[in-house]
């Protein structure tokens, strides 16, 4: 369950490819509005394919943070909390995830 006592929601928008070794997803955040809460259950990497400049990330046990972000940035992400991020920018945001199985 989320903070919001809602069931998690999916990690990201839409599921671009799955095969034995991989999940592709496809996360996108209009200004304005967030993710769902949720939990990743694997190891993923995200890249960044449209900057919104800046987006905050929330997490459901403890204080968010805001990072910067620009176009082709990547990172590795291997601790798995419940959250979701919030773009607060009058631009969208874009990237693209992928789980590894």
């Amino acid at each position: 369950m989320g903070p919001d006592g809602k069931p998690l929601g999916d990690i990201a928008t839409e599921v671009l490819f799955e095969n034995d070794r991989v999940k592709i997803w496809n996360l996108t955040v209009e200004p304005g509005e967030s993710s769902e809460w949720h939990l990743h259950g694997r190891d993923y990497v995200t890249v960044i394919v449209e900057s919104s400049g800046a987006l905050e990330s929330q997490f459901a046990d403890g204080p968010g943070s805001e990072s910067p972000n620009e176009v082709g940035n990547f990172t590795y992400h291997d601790s798995h909390r419940v959250h979701r991020v919030v773009n607060n920018t009058d631009k969208r945001y874009k990237n693209v995830l992928i789980e590894l199985k």
